[in-house]
């Protein structure tokens, strides 16, 4: 009678703890494309520093990947938040990484994750790839601060967008 209590008590939290490491391994992020986290490790502070960057990083330019920022607010003294959307023309719908850097460091490392109805009505995309189009994050910037935001396709191909400052 002893050793179905203890038994009963290790199953179940043996079982616990398999069913979080199943949900974890589930639900856990995609890995970012290759050459993200070389190019997200680098200093770019300027368009010299990006382009040895995405060089290091085996990235290519691409006409076909487009974005833009509509939003860039300050939050605070030290956090902004950029709203946008990237989209890659000629791909799948797999989302694209967004990266930016402030200054100089690697300040963001997000990916396209909402829809945006009037971009893809404009690229005219599949309502799958229309599912992953937009971003929104938050970061830290200081005032006057030049901004870096490149977008990243997984087939590592990937285009700049407009220069900005931070607010």
């Amino acid at each position: 009678m002893l050793v179905s209590p203890w038994f009963t008590w290790i199953s179940g939290a043996s079982a616990a703890v398999l069913g979080f490491a199943a949900v974890f391994w589930l639900t856990s992020p995609a890995p970012p494309p290759p050459g993200v986290a070389i190019l997200a490790s680098a200093t770019v502070s300027d368009a010299t520093g990006l382009m040895a960057a995405v060089q290091t990083a085996g990235l290519r330019g691409s006409p076909d990947v487009k974005g833009a920022i509509e939003g860039l607010k300050r939050i605070d003294n030290e956090r902004v938040t950029i709203k946008g959307w990237a989209v890659d023309k000629n791909a799948s719908s797999s989302p694209l990484t967004i990266v930016a850097f402030a200054g100089g460091p690697n300040v963001l490392t997000t990916v396209t994750s909402g829809p945006h109805k009037d971009v893809a009505q404009m690229f005219g995309l599949s309502d799958t790839a229309a599912r992953s189009v937009s971003f929104e994050a938050g970061f830290t910037c200081s005032k006057g601060q030049n901004l870096i935001v490149v977008a990243v396709t997984p087939d590592r191909t990937y285009s700049q967008f407009r220069s900005l400052v931070c607010p």
